[in-house]
């Protein structure tokens, strides 16, 4: 008799102990990262988006560089009042503002994408036509208290500028002699 009780006491201890291993893994796994990327969520590009392609002259990045200095992309988003009282019109009873978005780069030359994320549709209704957006590019004024690029702007429907990469080209301001960009304050 003594056989069969160790025979099933054996039994019933490896079904156990089977049901515990488990948990016991699992407390020796590691702790999941808080700081691990969790997985992105893939947002829809906004219809607004597009992409600028902004190149630098050498000396221009040199100068950046040197002073420490970046650069913004402002993108102004805008439309054609309907009429001098539409809803959102400006002072000057023009132009509807929709919204913008400003992003800051490296000085060099790069592809950089204008997200349309700050595209603001409120007033859509009292533009004629599409959409327009005007693009400047200019120092972040980090370094100098005044803008010491020079850069070329675009200006036209968004439709436009999502055909193909925008091209604007910056280069330094030509000082007058003996007079320079001012520190910041």
């Amino acid at each position: 008799m003594t056989g069969w009780y160790n025979h099933a006491k054996a039994w019933r201890m490896k079904h156990i102990m089977a049901c515990f291993i488990p948990f016991a893994l699992a407390a020796c796994s590691p702790a999941p990262d808080a700081a691990a990327p969790q997985a992105a969520v893939a947002t829809p590009p906004s219809p607004y988006a597009f992409e600028i392609n902004v190149t630098f002259t050498p000396r221009a990045v040199e100068q950046l560089l040197a002073t420490k200095e970046r650069v913004t992309v402002d993108a102004s988003y805008f439309g054609i009042a309907v009429s001098e009282t539409a809803p959102g019109v400006d002072d000057h009873g023009m132009d509807v503002g929709l919204g913008g978005d400003m992003i800051e780069i490296d000085p060099a030359n790069a592809l950089v994408t204008t997200p349309g994320t700050g595209f603001d549709a409120t007033n859509i209704a009292s533009i004629k036509g599409e959409p327009e957006v005007l693009v400047n590019i200019y120092s972040a004024r980090r370094t100098h208290a005044d803008n010491i690029l020079s850069c070329g702007i675009y200006q036209g429907p968004v439709k436009m500028a999502q055909e193909k990469p925008v091209d604007i080209r910056c280069d330094l301001i030509e000082w007058p002699e003996g007079a320079q960009a001012a520190a910041p304050n």
